[in-house]
């Protein structure tokens, strides 16, 4: 598998994940913007729709399979004063997907804000640096423009863009590399997976006068899935697929959990307040069989390339854990498992497809067969 390390170093570096965010109100008359906290205009409501779909230029950067965020955030603001009022109004945005090319990532993200009346000119202003004020660095780039309400005004801003999502190793663990640490970073190598990550910050909504009325989020995952659940996934990727891997499992990992699911469909409502550490989704794919025709093959494979002093039986055991925990089934009681899957935090995701339950159950009898007869024969 050693294409996929190879992707994921590459990912690492020119992809970190991607990051949304809430419309707040910012100070500052320069270049430099600070997040304050505005007592006269009142965010009502909000309603956030993110779509992800899979960029059609994506080719360009080396692999077909890219997904982006296409969003569109509306915001029901009203002046709860009887008097004008003037706001430098901000949408955070952290980074520039690792290009480092501002005006072509600028470009692609077709930026656009408008209210009620019409388009606003937008400027990038470089946000709140202080660490010591700001020590997640949520404001580094902040996109600003002006707002102005008549007495007791109420009006809709609506902010709409597309980003991709950042791409990233899900199986990277912090290990030793002494005595048996070497054979469980060895082990992770076996397993490798590939995170499709983005988060959306909510922390701004608080710069505004409060309580929020009613917010609504919503990730629709149609168009994404889709392509996932494709017959071959790894020539969507552009590359050979891992020996005995058609298709591989697919997990998710969404926070908060609040949610409700309808379809491809992810649901978020919250009145009076919203969460402070936003709303993530990770989705992941993890390089393993889903289908149980797969597995001699694979499995064969995995063994003519074990290293450090790794041996059958370690291996089965724990490729049996990682079925039997994506599943929530027991583990055993076997310490050099349990100890391996101590870091391996890709594990508290869920399974993404509901048809995968019955799939890698029956993988999971095999697995364990496979284990046991290991175990009698030690060969």
């Amino acid at each position: 598998m050693k294409w996929i390390n190879c992707c994921v170093v590459l990912l690492l570096l020119v992809c970190p994940a991607a990051v949304l965010a809430n419309t707040g109100v910012f100070f500052g008359a320069g270049s430099q913007v600070i997040p304050i906290k505005n007592n006269n205009v009142q965010l009502v409501r909000e309603r956030v729709t993110i779509k992800l779909r899979v960029d059609e230029e994506a080719a360009n950067w080396g692999t077909p399979f890219f997904p982006r965020a296409d969003v569109e955030a509306e915001f029901i603001l009203k002046n709860t004063v009887n008097e004008p009022v003037k706001l430098q109004v901000g949408f955070p945005f952290l980074d520039l997907q690792g290009f480092g090319d501002e005006a072509l990532v600028l470009s692609k993200l077709d930026f656009r804000a408008k209210d009620t009346g019409s388009e606003h000119k937008v400027t990038l202003k470089e946000g709140l640096i202080e660490k010591e004020l700001d020590p997640k660095g949520l404001f580094k780039k902040v996109f600003s423009w002006e707002e102005q309400f008549q007495p007791f005004q109420t009006k809709k801003v609506t902010v709409t863009y597309r980003l991709l999502l950042g791409i990233a190793s899900a199986n990277e663990n912090w290990r030793g590399f002494d005595g048996v640490n070497r054979k469980y970073y060895a082990l992770d190598r076996m397993f490798p997976a590939l995170g499709y990550t983005f988060g959306y910050i909510t922390k701004t909504a608080y710069t505004w006068k409060e309580p929020i009325e009613n917010a609504v989020f919503t990730i629709d995952a149609t168009e994404f899935f889709q392509k996932l659940e494709e017959a071959n996934f790894f020539k969507e990727l552009g590359e050979t697929a891992p020996v005995g891997v058609t298709r591989p499992v697919f997990l998710s990992s969404l926070t908060p959990p609040s949610f409700t699911r309808e379809k491809n469909v992810y649901r978020w409502e919250f009145t009076g307040k919203v969460p402070e550490d936003g709303i993530g989704a990770n989705f992941v794919v993890l390089y393993i069989p889903s289908s149980s025709s797969e597995l001699p093959a694979f499995v064969t494979e995995q063994v003519k390339a074990l290293k450090e002093g790794v041996t059958k039986e370690e291996y089965l055991s724990v490729l049996e854990g990682y079925y039997a925990r994506i599943l929530k089934k027991s583990e055993g009681d076997n310490t050099f498992t349990q100890k391996y899957f101590e870091p391996v935090r890709l594990l508290k995701s869920e399974l993404l497809f509901e048809k995968d339950q019955k799939l890698l159950g029956v993988i999971l009898d095999k697995v364990k067969a496979l284990t046991s007869a290991q175990t009698v024969t030690g060969r």
